[in-house]
């Protein structure tokens, strides 16, 4: 099914397998991110749900992950995966929070990249959903403490449907010997499990009720960039939450008694050592000081961590993307775009809380309504426009087509009439939901329309960490905005540029990135580019990469097969 690529193509792909990485169509001139503007968090699919009785001693399969493999650095994947915590004591306070006397079983209901969720059942037949995050989430105390306090300001504040959080740690001395979520089970179906089995007419009021959630979501606005906290739960750095705008007294008066602002969790300012770097974090009182901080803390960290690595004939990587001194002077032209990259107008950045994977594993339903929506780790307060975007429920690239042909009675081919209703039914879907936000959301409808608008928010997605991830997405961005300049700002010169030198070399780094970009979506839904495959595709998977590995072991020579076959040993079956 997945065929090896061509011969003619393997400088380019022997070079992948070497150095997995993301590919030219992730960059604004081919697709934008659909990332969102914090840390990416992977949702691989889940593992199927093991049962295990109160009394079991052996719970080696709650603390790894078991949701899939790895064909790369596995180890390493699954060490940053794997979380013990005290089983009893959390089956204990589980059943304590809901006035239980004991809980009957356990399962491991869900898995994701930075969780593991666990469905508690009591001996009354109530039920208690547990979260604990593993040891990628994210700083400690901050994410717990953050989602938390999140979920509750959409529950109490907003009035979205999110589970009662029951009890919670964000620290790990306690008994349970970790942090830990205790919360309502979700009321209603996953809407995963029925959405294709749904009428038009219900998919439509889904579609609806999403754009009320939105809207809820872009009723209230916040002076402060950052994270979420409790009030109760402020460290230094916080601020007091204050509502920008239109809002009622009670909902100003309770949001600034319960709540603060705070530094953000994203990863991408706390991993590999940044940590432990004095940078900002937040909160920020502008957007574009939001912007200063990315690039301030990616040259800190080149400065202090970057090593160029080792050349290795046509397998090395870029002379661009192996110098430190190249990625520095990217973020400088990015830093002197920062005060003038973002739209004037206030409405379109200003601090909103954004649930930014409204998709079928997050959302629940019942009688053609969405009754809750789960997964509240990643949102913060941040700039809209770098925030709203379509959810993936709604998204349909193709030809839209709102109604069944005329000729649609007379076709015979079932997959053909199956192919074409489905047309129907997506393009319909995205209709109603862009009508609805037009109508009951137009700031997102004038987001769309802003000049530029794709070219600005992924240039800020690709400004992160492009010495471990590529500086070509993040060059060819900031190529754009100066090209397109009058466009974004017609108030000042552009104060960046590139030339002719610095073009040509862009083009050249860039040279069979399509077709890169071709492999990985053929590989849709079977390898991620982090080299994750499910447990049923793990097999095939490494066979596919094996005979890739072969075929390039027999085209090379000297001292680049030797590079080359000690780089891809984790491809051998031998």
């Amino acid at each position: 099914m997945y065929e090896p690529l061509s011969l003619s193509w393997w400088n380019r792909i022997s070079s992948l397998i070497i150095r997995p990485r993301r590919s030219l169509r992730d960059v604004p001139c081919a697709t934008s991110p659909s990332s969102p503007a914090r840390g990416i968090r992977l949702s691989h699919p889940l593992s199927a749900p093991r049962s295990y009785s109160s009394c079991d001693t052996d719970n080696e399969s709650f603390y790894r992950y078991s949701g899939g493999r790895w064909l790369w650095d596995e180890e390493k994947q699954l060490q940053t995966r794997y979380k013990r915590f005290n089983v009893p004591e959390l089956q204990r306070l589980a059943a304590k929070s809901v006035e239980a006397q004991a809980c009957v079983s356990m399962i491991k209901l869900a898995e994701g990249g930075f969780n593991k969720v666990f469905r508690l059942v009591m001996d009354d037949d109530s039920v208690v959903i547990a979260r604990i995050p593993n040891p990628n989430a994210g700083p400690s105390f901050k994410t717990t403490a953050s989602e938390v306090a999140t979920m509750d300001f959409a529950r109490t504040i907003l009035k979205i449907p999110v589970p009662k959080v029951l009890a919670w740690s964000g620290s790990s001395k306690n008994p349970v010997g970790s942090e830990y979520i205790l919360m309502e089970e979700a009321s209603g179906t996953p809407i995963y499990k029925v959405w294709e089995g749904m009428e038009i007419h219900d998919k439509l009021k889904i579609v609806d009720d999403i754009v009320d959630i939105e809207k809820k979501l872009l009723s209230i606005s916040f002076t402060r960039h950052g994270n979420l906290y409790f009030a109760a739960d402020a460290f230094p750095g916080c601020e007091k939450a204050e509502i920008d705008g239109n809002a009622m007294q009670s909902e100003r008066e309770e949001t600034a008694k319960r709540f603060v602002i705070g530094p953000v969790v994203d990863t991408r300012f706390w991993s590999q050592g940044r940590d432990a770097m004095d940078i900002d974090r937040g909160p920020w009182k502008k957007p574009e000081d939001y912007l200063k901080a990315i690039g301030d803390r990616e040259i800190s960290w080149i400065r202090q961590y970057a090593t160029p690595k080792p050349s290795h004939g046509s397998f090395s990587v870029s002379g661009a993307q192996n110098t430190p001194s190249s990625h520095v002077a990217l973020y400088e032209k990015f830093l002197a775009v920062a005060d003038s990259l973002l739209p004037k107008k206030q409405d379109l950045v200003r601090s909103t809380l954004w649930h930014w994977d409204i998709h079928a594993p997050n959302l629940f339903v019942h009688d053609g309504k969405v009754t809750s929506l789960i997964d509240w780790q990643d949102v913060w307060a941040g700039p809209l426009l770098l925030q709203a975007r379509h959810p993936r429920l709604v998204r349909y690239d193709g030809e839209v087509m709102l109604k069944l042909p005329e000729y649609f009675g007379t076709l015979v081919d079932k997959e053909e009439k199956a192919r074409i209703r489905t047309q129907v039914e997506r393009s319909l879907v995205l209709w109603v939901y862009e009508s609805g936000t037009k109508k009951c959301n137009p700031i997102l409808h004038e987001l769309s329309q802003l000049p530029q608008w794709r070219t600005i928010r992924d240039t800020i997605e690709f400004a992160s960490n492009t010495w471990e991830g590529d500086i070509l997405p993040f060059r060819q961005c900031l190529i754009r905005i100066a090209r397109h300049w009058d466009e974004i700002n017609c108030h000042i010169p552009c104060p960046i540029g590139f030339t002719g030198d610095e073009l040509e070399a862009h083009h050249r780094d860039g040279d069979g990135w399509n077709e890169e970009a071709e492999f990985w979506d053929s590989l849709q839904d079977f390898v991620h580019r982090d080299g994750w495959t499910s447990n049923e595709t793990y097999d095939q998977a490494l066979q596919m990469f094996a005979q890739l590995r072969q075929r390039g072991l027999q085209h090379l020579t000297g001292e680049e097969r030797r590079h080359f076959e000690k780089q891809t040993r984790w491809a051998s079956t031998t």
